[in-house]
């Protein structure tokens, strides 16, 4: 599976083509899943272009993306910093969503991980877990949460070498006994290799502006749907 991640915290000042705005994200949605994206990613944007949980604006999110993507699972971020970093608001925020995404992306070594997953579960929203570090898949396994896919994020943890970063959190999950599909993705130049040793692995990946603005190459992507078109060329 190929996910697009269309727009993550970057800005325009990074790349004039992340898309900010609902209908922003439905048109570049549609664009990133005709170059061959099957899942998409996404974070809200407030007016100002901050990320945001507010009900209003994820509502206006999901409403365009399923109009111009029928048919096409999607997620949306719960990061705590969408929040501002207080797990109480966000479990609020959250609650009172009225348009449903597919899933959420919700990292394990957030506070309040557990309790929003319960959340989100409840209203039947399906689970990415996010894992950044080794530690964060014993994490997982004694958490009880049932996920979707886990998410292994090294670029999150700051390793120098993402490959490795990935490797050692896919080995950490297996050890767990975690045995939910694998999502790899990487940040920057490293996302392509990244890209490359996790299809060999057979685990499913993403693409798009969040994680990098560049091609294999080093080229500057034109836009979400290059990116997409170039990761699925990858066979």
């Amino acid at each position: 599976m190929l996910q697009a991640c269309l727009n993550g915290r970057r800005m325009r000042d990074e790349h004039p083509a992340v898309p900010l705005t609902a209908a922003d994200l439905a048109a570049d949605a549609q664009r990133a899943v005709d170059a061959g994206a099957d899942e998409l990613h996404m974070h809200p944007r407030a007016a100002d272009g901050r990320e945001t949980l507010d009900p209003e604006t994820v509502a206006a999110v999901v409403t365009a993306v399923r109009e111009a993507c029928p048919g096409v699972p999607f997620g949306l971020t719960t990061g705590l910093w969408t929040a501002g970093g207080d797990a109480g608001r966000r479990l609020g925020l959250v609650a009172a969503w009225e348009e449903l995404p597919d899933y959420v992306s919700a990292n394990v070594g957030e506070p309040g991980f557990v309790e929003l997953c319960e959340l989100v579960t409840q209203r039947g929203v399906r689970i990415e877990a996010g894992a950044w570090t080794a530690g964060d898949a014993a994490a997982l396994a004694n958490s009880g949460v049932r996920c979707l896919r886990v998410l292994v994020e090294p670029a999150d943890a700051e390793f120098r070498d993402l490959v490795e970063g990935a490797r050692l959190i896919e080995g950490a999950l297996l050890d767990a006994g975690v045995t939910a599909p694998q999502l790899h993705h990487g940040e920057g130049r490293q996302t392509w290799p990244v890209l490359a040793a996790a299809r060999e692995r057979g685990h499913d990946t993403r693409i798009g502006l969040e994680d990098t603005t560049v091609l294999a190459d080093g080229a500057s992507a034109r836009d979400n749907a290059e990116l997409v078109a170039a990761a699925a060329a990858l066979g």
